[in-house]
């Protein structure tokens, strides 16, 4: 008998809503503020950007710190730009279809889609750039197939001592890869006799994504799909839209940590963060090679590997805790070096606004 989704999400703590999940971290969360002295102690941990990343951090101005090496052909445009002056920037850059379109301030997924075509670019931009007034970026669409998040921190100055005697910690760092991601995107694989919406119907998973997936795919909808052919869904890697996140923290090498080392040095007073990165494959990956990065966010990334099936959930709670030690480690010491915290109204006002969006 199929599990009703109100079941499924009340049983799997990764569906369940960021404000609920979090509510048993609260009292930690205030223990660490009383030993920083601030309820805004996170805020500087990365003072190159506002609020540390908490919210609002700009994309391009982290990527275009980085080696270009690392990354994609990308374009910023303001939201007001004129459609043509866009495409024609797109042609002059040579940045083929499909790609990636996305807010530069966001989070979570939110307004980030694949363009196959100028239609749908235009589309979107009259639909949600310019009732959001939102500046948005153009990246060129990854073929890796191989998507992760890395999540990474280091210690300000190196300075391991003076924060292992302040907080007596023996096994910290000086810099670590605490967390890594791998992202299996949402697909079906046909069996030769039902259609795409029975097998659909079948997933729990594509369930919660349907009412979408039946308008973006309305035209295969009833076609009966070919026994072992597989149709990917879904191909922006956020857990909203249906990819699955598995525990990918076996995958972590000296090599790899070595390179996001290197990756890290232009990216002054920058200590912790996640980058979305693709890779040709796991064994490249694992020998720090071939990594295009996508996008990096701030302190209010997650490790986001707690949210594999597999994971229980005191498992979950006890990673969360740790990073939240990094976090005011690392905000501690920033603040010994002259960062100072944002001011707590300031924070406060951020949290009850994005309350009130998510619940009012």
């Amino acid at each position: 008998m199929k599990k009703p989704l109100w079941w499924i999400k009340l049983t799997n703590f990764e569906y369940w809503s960021m404000w609920f999940f979090y509510l048993p971290t609260l009292p930690y969360g205030f223990y660490l503020a009383l030993r920083s002295g601030s309820l805004a102690y996170f805020t500087s941990v990365n003072p190159a950007v506002p609020l540390s990343g908490m919210k609002g951090q700009p994309k391009q101005d982290i990527l275009k710190l980085l080696d270009s090496n690392y990354l994609p052909k990308s374009l910023y445009f303001k939201h007001n730009s004129e459609f043509e002056f866009i495409k024609t920037q797109i042609e002059k850059n040579e940045i083929n279809f499909p790609f990636i379109i996305k807010p530069e301030i966001g989070e979570r997924g939110k307004g980030v889609e694949k363009m196959d075509s100028f239609k749908e670019l235009k589309n979107y931009l009259n639909e949600y750039t310019q009732q959001n007034k939102a500046d948005f970026i153009i990246q060129e669409f990854l073929k890796e197939p191989i998507e992760l998040g890395v999540l990474y921190y280091r210690l300000p100055n190196n300075l391991k001592d003076k924060v292992k005697n302040k907080f007596r910690l023996r096994s910290f760092k000086e810099s670590a890869i605490t967390s890594i991601v791998q992202k299996e995107f949402l697909s079906i694989t046909g069996n030769g006799q039902k259609t795409l919406a029975q097998l659909i119907e079948d997933s729990d998973r594509a369930r919660f994504q349907k009412k979408r997936l039946q308008k973006e795919f309305a035209k295969e909808w009833g076609i009966t799909i070919p026994i072992n052919e597989k149709i990917t869904l879904e191909h922006i890697g956020n857990h909203c839209r249906g990819t699955k996140f598995l525990d990918g923290n076996n995958l972590i090498t000296k090599e790899n940590l070595a390179i996001f080392d290197e990756i890290m040095k232009p990216l002054e007073n920058y200590y912790y963060g996640r980058f979305d990165i693709k890779v040709p494959s796991i064994e490249d990956f694992k020998q720090g090679k071939g990594i295009k990065i996508m996008e990096v966010n701030g302190v209010a990334s997650e490790p986001a590997h707690i949210y594999d099936p597999k994971t229980s959930i005191w498992k979950a709670y006890k990673d969360i805790f740790w990073h939240m030690k990094i976090i005011q480690v690392i905000s501690f010491q920033n603040k010994k070096d002259g960062t100072s915290y944002a001011s707590f109204g300031g924070v406060f006002k951020m949290i009850s606004d994005e309350f009130k969006k998510t619940f009012f």
